[in-house]
């Protein structure tokens, strides 16, 4: 497909498609009537039941924060067992347990929404692994995110009010969002040409060349439609998104994107429509065009032939791994070694942002703390109390903003100098004693925590990275990218709504052009500060 006509299909039908999906979001937010409500409430009502939750118990951000921790706590622990049992549950296919490092690394990194992945998945899990825990974590892990944005703008539109209630929240998101669509577009990728079935192999007798040849097969397109609308991005086989099951041809190579693309960019149009249509759009065009510098960088350098799939190319191949990596889904269709500088360069920039547009849920909560840091930034500039939509930013919300935003490069180069120093890196980059490590090596390390901090999940390293140091550091990695700030941003949550609203002149207006250009400005300016020495002595120098 001419490389034009690619991106305007793809683009505009995720902005076309994000207003009503926005609009149904913003319902969802609020609690006002959603279509077929009369239905989906009886569905919901049931799963209330069976649970014990009930429905209009309001909950304070510690309550809303300890929910969505424990939920995913005891779920995590759920499917480690799965792995480290796998032997012993009954599957079409038979593969033994993973070793208690690779378990905890592969938990973590699923219940995350990170999907690391230090194996390849046809040949490590069974079927009934794929479907009972990779397959279900990838339901769970985006929920949860979805969850804390939904509690965080609530903060804004509610006052002592609480911030909803986490497991309402949860199953909605489950049964009425994430549920529906992936089932369509796993019908969708079926016709496309990836397979869905229980067995595990199919043989093909008499090839081209005479023999007999034994193909991979099982639950793809199930998994595959939930892992890109999920942000998730973990691949049924070792080859991800590159494998032709998995992403068959041009058309669904778009249509992943689109799922890729539309609930962050959802987001916005939700917000716009709850906090008021300026603030919701200027946010939305800041992203586009944060989304745009990415897409330009990427596309200002040729990659390949090599390490890239002949039926995507160049133009194809940077288009989706970038879309993947900006949203921080982490799937690839191609070899990232196989990618030029300069789109790598564009992959560390979506990471160390997080918010262009970002993850489900998370993407759109990294943002809002961005603005919470610019309002305060220019309230320095002019001598003015920072402000927001008629409240005022407290000390601690600015204390809690700046360590959401220090977490994330402290847990990528701590451990990224711990595996240079213990020698670990080294070892797993085959750096010769006594010689230094490479420029390509110190990325490809660099690129491993950096997306593990980010619960991206795209990597260099691969299954070279199954030992027991890669493991345990990127699980705890993943681990500390994903829950602190979180937490974190639910007790900002919860302070806003404790605040008096009153007409307040914020330092600048939150919306409008020059808003954006100042959030754009501050957040490549705060990321180009905190990342940039690493950028230079890592991809600026291959």
């Amino acid at each position: 497909m001419n490389p034009v006509i690619e991106l305007v299909v793809v683009l505009g039908g995720t902005i076309g498609l994000s207003v009503p999906f926005g609009m149904y979001l913003a319902r969802m937010i609020s609690y006002e009537m959603r279509p077929l409500e009369a239905p989906l409430a009886r569905v919901e009502n049931g799963f209330y039941k069976i649970v014990g939750i009930d429905k209009n118990k309001q909950m304070t951000w510690k309550e809303y924060a300890f929910s969505l921790f424990i939920t995913n706590i005891i779920i995590g622990v759920f499917i480690f067992l799965v792995f480290l049992l796998q032997g012993y549950i009954p599957s079409p296919s038979h593969v033994n347990g993973l070793s208690i490092d690779l378990a905890f690394n592969t938990a973590v990194s699923f219940i995350t929404n990170t999907n690391l992945q230090h194996f390849a998945g046809d040949q490590t899990l069974t079927v009934t692994t794929q479907i009972i825990a990779i397959t279900f974590a990838m339901f769970i892990a985006p929920a949860s995110g979805i969850a804390a944005a939904f509690a965080f703008i609530r903060s804004f539109i509610r006052k002592n009010f609480g911030l909803g209630n986490f497991y309402v929240d949860f199953i909605r998101i489950i049964l009425t969002l994430l549920l529906p669509v992936a089932f369509v577009s796993a019908l969708l990728l079926m016709f496309l040409g990836s397979p869905q079935t229980l067995s595990p192999s199919v043989t093909i007798n008499h090839t081209l060349e005479g023999h007999n040849q034994t193909f991979t097969t099982g639950p793809v397109a199930s998994l595959e439609s939930i892992k890109e609308l999920g942000s998730n991005g973990g691949g049924y086989f070792g080859s991800n998104s590159g494998h032709p099951f998995e992403n068959p041809n041009g058309p669904s190579n778009i249509y992943e994107m689109f799922l890729m693309l539309i609930i962050p960019v959802s987001f916005p149009i939700a917000y716009a429509k709850l906090v008021g249509k300026a603030r919701g759009i200027s946010l939305l065009l800041a992203i586009l065009i944060g989304f745009g510098i990415l897409l330009a960088i990427s596309f200002s350098q040729t990659s390949g032939p090599t390490g890239l799939e002949t039926r995507f190319g160049s133009f194809g191949s940077e288009f989706f791994n970038t879309v993947s990596i900006a949203t921080n889904t982490g799937a690839a269709n191609s070899a990232l070694s196989g990618m030029s500088v300069n789109p790598v360069i564009s992959f560390f920039l979506a990471m160390f942002v997080q918010s262009i547009p970002g993850a489900d849920g998370t993407g759109i909560l990294y943002m809002l703390i961005y603005v919470v840091l610019t309002l305060f930034i220019v309230g320095l500039m002019v001598g003015k109390t920072p402000e927001f939509m008629n409240m005022k930013i407290s000390p601690i919300d600015i204390k809690l903003a700046a360590f959401i935003f220090l977490i994330h490069p402290a847990i990528i180069f701590i451990p990224a100098v711990i595996a240079f120093a213990s020698g670990n890196a080294q070892s797993i980059l085959a750096v010769p004693a006594g010689k230094m490590t490479t420029v390509s090596g110190f990325t490809q390390a660099l690129y491993e925590y950096t997306s593990a901090a980010a619960n991206n999940g795209s990597d260099y390293l691969g299954t070279s990275a199954n030992n027991p140091f890669w493991n345990w550091s990127t699980g705890i990695v993943m681990f500390l990218g994903r829950y602190p700030p979180i937490i974190l941003a639910l007790a900002i949550a919860g302070s806003f709504t404790l605040k008096d609203r009153k007409e307040a002149i914020e330092p600048i207006k939150t919306h409008g052009p020059l808003f954006i250009a100042v959030l754009l400005v501050m957040t490549f300016l705060l990321t180009a500060l905190t990342f940039f020495p690493v950028i230079v002595i890592g991809p600026f120098s291959m």
